[in-house]
Order: C-alpha cells, then sequence, then structure tokens
C-alpha cells in the first residue's frame, strides 16, 4: 500500500475531509500534555504488538514528535499493506485548531 509524508497542515484538511485514524506515536506522557483530537496513543515502541492487529480496509494518519518515529512506522505498516500518511515534522509543525 502508500505511504507518503505529508505537511500538518495537510493532515488536518485530509481530516476535515476524509475518515482517518490518526495514531499518535509518543509515549503517553506526552500524549497527555497534548495531541491532536480524535488520536489514538499508540506508542512507537509497541508497534510489533499492534501492526498486525490494525484493520487493513482503513486509512492511518500518524505521527510523532518531530517526524522521524511515524516515517519509520509509516514505512512498516505500508509494508503490511496499510495505507498511511505521516506528518513530516511531527506534532511540533502542528498547532492547528485540532490540537487539544
Amino acid at each position: 500500500m502508500a505511504f507518503q509524508l505529508i505537511s500538518a497542515r495537510e493532515a488536518e484538511s485530509l481530516m476535515n475531509h476524509w475518515e482517518y485514524v490518526v495514531i499518535d506515536l509518543r509515549n503517553d506522557r506526552d500524549y497527555r500534555k497534548g495531541h491532536m483530537q480524535g488520536a489514538l496513543n499508540l506508542p512507537y515502541e509497541f508497534l510489533d504488538h499492534y501492526i498486525e492487529k490494525l484493520p487493513k480496509n482503513r486509512r492511518y494518519i500518524l505521527y510523532c514528535s518531530h517526524g522521524g518515529a511515524s516515517m519509520l512506522a509509516g514505512r512498516r505498516m505500508s509494508e503490511q499493506g496499510l495505507d498511511v500518511l505521516s506528518i513530516s515534522g511531527g506534532i511540533l509543525s502542528y498547532r492547528g485548531r485540532l490540537f487539544v
């Protein structure tokens, strides 16, 4: 399946028009400090535990702090047949209306 990098603003626009599962790959402490509205907290360190359980018929938007972990996770997830977008620059590049 597809994997591509997008900006935080592109992610916000896509989330307004399409149904995506948004995944925050940061640890629980950072997630609680602020995250994108509706994002699931699935820390990168546990990727191997949940990657095979994610439905292949959904679209995913990933982010981490700076973009590195979400890029690695996105590649791995796309290799598993998932349709994945990763926010370039991570959550630190975003402070739009969906930040809670």
